[in-house]
């Protein structure tokens, strides 16, 4: 076979490999990942950046709910959800926000999912001999006039939604496919838009605008013109070809932009919420759609996978069944994001709310277990959902779910190779503090993850003789370059393992049993052909390439 028809079939096997994971039955379940993504590290200074980032989203959800209370809209449900980290313990309380897109936590939630879906879809479908992400273009239409707030913003949405509906069908004729619609509207005023000549300087304007991925499914040459022309004609608006998808993200946007939304007084922020309630901003079209109605039906969903030495791949996961009820621990499909939002509707299972109720009302509600995050540190970790949460009240069987979870989630953590809790809370200080170079976190981190697995694999942490059969080294003695790292983790000793016992058996034992098998017999031919080896040696020079058995050769 030829170099370049060894490449094509090479190519042609990755794209099968593709089109299996993204159209073929899901290979692994909500359990398989919870077991892989569990301990799954993260680069300790982009996982710094991103919860800085989280946490500013949820400092903005908290400012515009609060605006939007004062205005007489609760955006949050009633029903409190705690979440315990089931590795590092920590406790903390959410709320549960309504499903207000333009609540940045909210929008932040309900944004992944389709980006990931939509990534996988066009990543894994082909069209004859090549991806139809390749082919796939993305277009920008907007509304023919800007909206001044408290205005018909919610008509100018709707309309604008119809008609690329209908352009959709249009266009078919030429083999374009319309796959997804977004909507955006960005806040600026009359003066910064330049329209100080129809509105008063100060009037506050919304341009709504649709983002828009199509997909060419035939060569249009010789129609690439006249399809540009009549989708001007009949969208009687501004729209805008931008070439090629280079990046889903900056096609699936936030409806506005949280520092829009924060220049909004609480009265425009009511008009908003009800100007935007129930509005689809995000709508899957044609094939896509199609896509993910066989996704739902198949019970399954998008999430993106360990697969080993920190790198992730989307793959189609089933979906967490509740029929079954064997006394295993029962995670749940919903997640939980880093930005502090959870679902707009927690999961409950009846049969759990009425045993852990309180006569009283209230109740430790054990909801399930999240999928890993990078919550509280640079290693993922499940979170333990528990509505009504009073450690006061905990029954004793509703703890033991929780300690039972802990325990599994550790067990994971564990086979991942992360680090004790402790320091990888440590190292989350560390990266968060400002004073910090990038290179003491990253070093911080590889020293946290030694300094656990040096004595851990026969004697468990956290016993007293844990160090019995270790050495404390002499700070003294220490080199420089690892008295920096330790000095990096106040409070910190460096353990000089004691070396095993030479009664040990030294040797690497082997994967089958036939290998243990040949080892054996190995050792028996050799044991029957010393004696004359010995006599060989001492008599006369001995030549490698001679036979000693007929199953066995030494190389010369």
């Amino acid at each position: 076979m030829s170099g370049l028809a060894k490449r094509a079939a090479e190519a042609l096997a990755a794209r099968t490999a593709m089109e299996m994971v993204a159209n073929g039955p899901a290979k692994k379940s909500h359990h398989d990942v919870l077991q892989s993504n569990t301990g799954w590290e993260m680069d300790p200074v982009a996982w710094a950046k991103r919860a800085a980032a989280s946490r500013l989203l949820t400092e903005q959800t908290e400012h515009i709910a609060s605006a939007l209370a004062r205005g007489g809209i609760n955006v949050i449900r009633d029903g409190d959800v705690t979440l315990i980290s089931a590795v590092t313990g920590i406790v903390e309380s959410l709320p549960v926000y309504l499903a207000v897109r333009f609540l940045p936590t909210v929008a932040a939630r309900d944004r992944r999912p389709m980006v990931n879906a939509l990534k996988l879809f066009m990543s894994g479908t082909s069209h004859k001999t090549a991806y139809i992400g390749k082919y796939m273009r993305y277009a920008v239409f907007t509304a023919p006039q800007p909206v001044p707030a408290f205005g018909t913003l919610r008509e100018e949405i709707q309309a604008l939604s119809r008609r690329i509906s209908k352009w959709a069908h249009r266009v078919k004729k030429y083999g374009v496919e319309v796959v997804f619609r977004g909507i955006e509207f960005t806040r600026k005023t009359a003066e910064q838009r330049g329209m100080t000549d129809r509105y008063a300087p100060g009037t506050v304007l919304y341009n709504v605008h649709a983002n828009v991925i199509y997909w060419p499914t035939r060569n249009m040459k010789g129609e690439w013109e006249k399809f540009l022309r009549e989708t001007h004609e009949f969208m009687g608006s501004e729209w805008k070809d931008n070439g090629r998808v280079q990046s889903v993200e900056e096609i699936v946007k936030y409806c506005s932009k949280p520092a829009d939304t924060l220049a909004a007084c609480d009265d425009e922020l009511v008009w908003l919420y009800r100007q935007t309630q129930r509005l689809k901003i995000w709508q899957p079209l044609g094939p896509f759609a199609e896509w993910l109605r066989d996704l739902n039906k198949s019970k399954e969903k998008v999430v993106r996978v360990h697969v080993g030495h920190g790198d992730g791949k989307l793959m189609r996961v089933r979906k967490l069944s509740r029929k079954a009820d064997d006394g295993e621990p029962t995670d749940t499909d919903d997640d939980v994001h880093e930005d502090g939002t959870l679902p707009a509707v927690p999961p409950e299972k009846p049969e759990r709310k009425s045993r852990n109720e309180r006569a009283d009302g209230s109740g430790n509600i054990v909801l399930g277990l999240s999928l890993p995050q990078w919550r509280h540190s640079p290693w993922a970790e499940p979170m333990i959902m528990v509505q009504h949460y009073d450690p006061a009240r905990l029954s004793e069987e509703d703890g033991l779910d929780i300690r039972e979870w802990q325990k599994r989630a550790r067990e994971w953590w564990d086979e991942a190779f992360g680090p004790e809790p402790e320091e990888a809370l440590r190292v989350a200080r560390m990266a968060m503090d400002a004073t910090a170079s990038s290179d003491d976190i990253r070093e911080a981190a590889e020293a946290a993850w030694y300094i656990v697995h040096t004595c851990r694999p026969t004697v468990p942490t956290g016993t007293l003789g844990h160090f019995e059969d270790c050495e404390i080294e002499d700070e003294d003695e220490i080199e420089d370059d690892v008295r920096s790292i330790v000095n990096l983790f106040e409070g910190a000793k460096v353990v000089r393992i004691t070396p095993r016992p030479p009664t040990e058996d030294d040797e690497i034992p082997f994967e089958t049993d036939e290998q243990a098998e040949r080892q054996a017999r190995m050792r028996t031919i050799q044991e029957a052909h010393e004696p004359g080896w010995a006599k060989r040696r001492l008599s006369a020079p001995y030549h490698p390439s001679e036979r000693w058995d007929d199953t066995c050769r030494i190389a010369a």
